[in-house]
């Protein structure tokens, strides 16, 4: 998985929607595709296709992306890459408002959520809304950690389910009077 020119079989899509917190007016929409899930997501989705038979639960995921976090950042020190880790975002300063939980009931199937473009049944969507208090600056690169990860946790707890730098075009400036909702969708279907 995790292909940038291959969509036969799956698409990544980032949606970013800014809206303006007082009205929630749509100031600001990104529709962003595709983003790289890394090796270590590759692995964690074979794991959790490996240990799911009917509803017996064979063997759980070592990896742990559906308990993590999703992750907005100022900057980035190299593209997009399968290999990225956690190290490659710039700029979360030690409060880490940028690395924030999942909305709740996320990460899900079959997204309902209208704000979401890249939903379909057949897609794992991650999403989380950012306050007015969170995340307000110029947001270059977007991904999904492991819980609390850190550049200074050990290797597997720096681990990246996806990565997606953003060009100059994509980019979005928040500021405290808005609110970012953030989504990543990862599109899984036959050929």
């Amino acid at each position: 998985m995790g292909s940038t020119t291959d969509h036969s079989k799956f698409k990544e899509t980032c949606v970013l929607v800014l809206k303006d917190a007082k009205t929630g007016r749509i100031e600001a929409f990104r529709e962003i595709g595709p983003n790289i899930v890394t090796n270590a997501g590759d692995k964690y989705y074979a794991e959790c296709a490996a240990g799911i038979r009917g509803s017996t639960v064979l063997t759980p995921p070592s990896r742990t992306f559906n308990a993590g976090m999703f992750v907005v950042a100022k900057s980035f020190t190299v593209a997009a890459t399968k290999v990225a880790t956690f190290g490659r975002f710039v700029g979360l300063t030690t409060t880490y408002s940028g690395r924030q939980l999942f909305d709740s009931g996320y990460p899900k199937t079959a997204d309902s959520d209208t704000d979401n473009t890249g939903r379909t049944v057949d897609a794992v969507t991650y999403k989380r809304t950012y306050t007015t208090a969170q995340a307000n600056y110029t947001i270059r690169a977007i991904g999904i950690c492991r819980l609390n990860a850190t550049s200074a946790t050990s290797v597997a707890g720096r681990e990246l389910l996806s990565y997606k730098t953003l060009s100059a075009a994509q980019v979005v400036t928040k500021t405290s009077s808005q609110t970012l909702t953030a989504y990543i969708n990862h599109l899984f279907t036959g050929v």
